[in-house]
């Protein structure tokens, strides 16, 4: 046989040149891998970051710490040191929720110090990604033990929960007394130590159920920047057209006029004879029942809380409505029957898209096609003695109170 000739230098070359250029696309592709996962790590802690900063980021509300009458002789400070007193407490908190949900510790030192950042820093260290809640503040001023030094009593609620496979695992609510101790550094009050003295598991209690069937309820909306005058407007109306409850529904993003106006509409309706429901359009979960709480506390006296469409059967849902029901005054309202069988001696009623018996139906609103409207009203006017809560004031009433067609309809006149 003859031998195989000896490659030439060219043909050496370009074999040597494909072997680098496979070895650097391996490489390549390795890097581009490596660099891949770092992003994707580094984008997934950006949402837990996110996700965190928005529960830590609470709306303005009046009912987020009230303040108890201090003890006779204490030296309390001016009204504007306990301002800063009120905000610097309740921002520590938000850092809690903060560090807890993402892990990011850095922005703790902003208003802890002491004895209270060590203990914050050792709770959230390793990165736990727990829930943890706070609301209803009721706070009584113990005042001042010197010039820099405040100290307070707090009794409040607290909600703590794991990660699981599923959402929220063991989440764990209950009512806690601490006292607490804040210092004033470069003019920044901080939180230096608290200790918590007592702590309760408030039972949920089992609910009287509301007599839905007589509701004529009317939905009414945009209403956080109204007036007295305004509210006075929409109570003769209502009124005069025979109608009640009225249904608020809470806005997506609650501000402090909100907060004063639930509270002024809910008073000013009681003293009118008009029940109050206080609605929410987002689902019902762990994370929003601090917006759940301070809305029924704000709006103390109405008729009953409707906190939103329960999402699914999950043990977090349930466990959500067991503590709403527990940590704030109102009747609750669901939409649909109760998650669980355990859940439904604490729901006074419920809300469905469907006349049903015992429930109170959401009516629809008229149609926009004209040769629809004649079938929409007999259809109304056909529905069981049963209770309706309406889409909106106007479709039933002008604004002098007569009632339109579908108003008729609907209230068999």
């Amino acid at each position: 046989m003859r031998p195989r000739p000896r490659p030439s230098l060219g043909t050496r070359l370009k074999r040597l040149a494909f072997v680098l250029i496979v070895l650097g696309s391996a490489a390549g592709a390795l890097a581009t891998l490596l660099l891949s996962a770092q992003v994707f790590e580094r984008l997934s802690r950006a949402d837990v970051q996110v996700d965190a900063l928005f529960l830590a980021r609470r709306p303005p509300s009046s009912a987020t710490l009230a303040w108890q009458p201090a003890p006779p002789g204490a030296d309390q400070p001016d009204g504007i040191t306990l301002e800063d007193i009120r905000q610097a407490y309740l921002l520590a908190y938000s850092e809690l929720t903060y560090a807890h949900g993402s892990g990011d510790t850095t922005g703790l030192p902003g208003r802890l110090g002491g004895r209270a950042l060590r203990e914050a820093l050792a709770a959230t260290s390793p990165r736990s990604g727990a829930l943890l809640l706070d609301w209803e503040h009721r706070a009584t001023p113990l005042g001042l033990l010197d010039r820099r030094t405040f100290r307070l009593r707090d009794e409040l609620w607290t909600l703590r929960a794991l990660p699981g496979p599923d959402g929220w695992a063991e989440p764990v609510a209950r009512r806690e007394t601490r006292t607490v101790t804040l210092e004033r550094d470069g003019g920044v009050w901080r939180v230096t130590d608290w200790r918590v003295t007592a702590v309760q598991t408030p039972r949920a209690r089992a609910a009287t159920p509301l007599p839905t069937g007589s509701w004529r309820a009317v939905t009414v909306e945009e209403w956080s920047d109204w007036t007295r005058e305004d509210w006075a407007a929409l109570l003769r109306r209502v009124r005069r057209a025979g109608l009640g409850p009225v249904a608020l529904t809470m806005p997506a993003v609650p501000t402090l006029n909100t907060g004063r106006a639930l509270s002024l509409g809910t008073r000013l309706a009681r003293q009118q004879g008009v029940a109050v429901i206080v609605t929410f359009s987002s689902p019902l979960t762990l994370e929003n029942l601090p917006s759940r709480v301070t809305a029924a506390v704000q709006a103390r006296g109405a008729l009953a809380l409707r906190p939103g469409p329960l999402p699914d059967s999950a043990p977090n849902t349930a466990r959500a409505l067991e503590i709403l029901r527990a940590a704030q005054p109102l009747p609750l309202i669901t939409e649909g029957a109760p998650v669980r069988v355990e859940v439904a001696p604490l729901i006074a009623g419920t809300v469905t898209g469907a006349p049903t018996p015992g429930a109170a139906f959401l009516l629809p609103g008229p149609p926009r096609l004209p040769w629809k409207q004649e079938a929409y009203l007999q259809a109304v006017a056909a529905l069981p003695d049963q209770g309706w809560i309406a889409p909106g004031l106007d479709a039933l009433t002008d604004p002098e109170g007569q009632l339109t067609p579908l108003g008729r309809a609907a209230l068999g006149r």
